[in-house]
């Protein structure tokens, strides 16, 4: 019986200097930032750890990190269970500018003419000034490595235009759009080349 109570207070008193020897594991993160195209972006600046190391803070990222992609990137930081996340937007600015079109389609080829291109309200949004026609600003959105132009309609909706494309993120210019216009029932087709 003596032996089963030394036993039992042995137990207790190594659970008792267990727990007490347990640290508790605090992960801090930033809030979410945003970077210029091609800018670095150090995921752990900023990043603070009690009761571990911060070299042990293992960051991954959805979608896979590029910073010559315009995308939302989610960055989830894990240390001994403890985790968090953040989200990293690389924007599109440094793809605005005046750049020369030249458009080759199924009518014919034009330009190259002028065109300027002016972020949107979004990270990733582009406003394409005078894109095909004089006067109608068209919007785009990119996402990764596809530019994006959801059909929209002008000239009291008789003409509807819609495209992707794609863009040099190390460069910071647009290349190109693959386009397609309804123009008063009839259909053009091409590609619009960017130069500058």
């Amino acid at each position: 019986m003596k032996n089963w109570l030394k036993f039992t207070a042995a137990l207790i008193i190594g659970a008792f200097i267990f727990t007490a020897c347990e640290t508790e594991v605090t992960l801090t993160v930033p809030g979410d930032a945003t970077i210029d195209l091609g800018d670095d972006f150090d995921p752990k600046a900023g990043v603070t750890v009690d009761g571990a190391k911060l070299e042990d803070v293992q960051v991954l990222w959805n979608p896979a990190w590029n910073n010559e992609l315009v995308d939302l990137y989610v960055a989830s930081y894990s240390v001994e269970g403890e985790t968090a996340q953040r989200n990293v937007y690389v924007r599109a600015d440094k793809l605005t500018g005046n750049y020369a079109v030249t458009e080759v389609d199924n009518t014919g080829t034009f330009g190259p003419y002028p065109m300027n291109v002016t972020r949107g309200t979004e990270f990733n949004e582009l406003r394409f000034n005078e894109l095909f026609f004089d006067d109608i600003i068209v919007n785009g959105v990119i996402n990764g490595a596809v530019i994006t132009i959801p059909s929209q309609n002008f000239f009291s909706n008789n003409v509807t235009i819609q495209a992707t494309g794609s863009y040099d993120g190390a460069g910071h210019k647009i290349l190109e759009l693959d386009y397609t216009i309804d123009y008063y029932g009839d259909e053009i087709v091409g590609k619009a080349t960017f130069t500058r």
